[in-house]
């Protein structure tokens, strides 16, 4: 791999990590009533990411390898299971990996 060229993994966290953060974000404020320094806390962000989730600041869903929608639909069900607490805090960044490694196989990315 030659200089400038970004592994997969960075790919992921310089893109749809933050897509995906800020969706959860938003899905666990407006439909569950969660605090902003609540959900800084579980997704390991500050509040400050948080509003900026909020606003669209952060987390744009542009030039991603999957679709919005798609994303949209993981993010519902992540902070879903958040909310009702199937996901404990501690296994949310292994259950954002896990999506992130789906997302790479299913479009050809290793």
């Amino acid at each position: 791999m030659g200089p400038g060229v970004s592994v997969p993994c960075e790919i992921m966290a310089r893109r749809l990590l933050p897509a995906l953060r800020a969706l959860i974000a938003r899905e666990l404020v407006e439909r569950h009533g969660l605090a902003q320094s609540k959900v800084a806390s579980l997704l390991g962000v500050t509040q400050a990411s948080v509003s900026h989730y909020l606003s669209a600041k952060r987390g744009k869903l542009k030039g991603l390898i999957c679709g919005p929608e798609e994303l949209k639909s993981m993010a519902r069900e992540v902070a879903d299971r958040i909310a009702d607490g199937s996901i404990k805090p501690e296994e949310i960044p292994k259950v954002l990996c896990k999506i992130c490694s789906r997302i790479k196989s299913e479009k050809g990315f290793s």
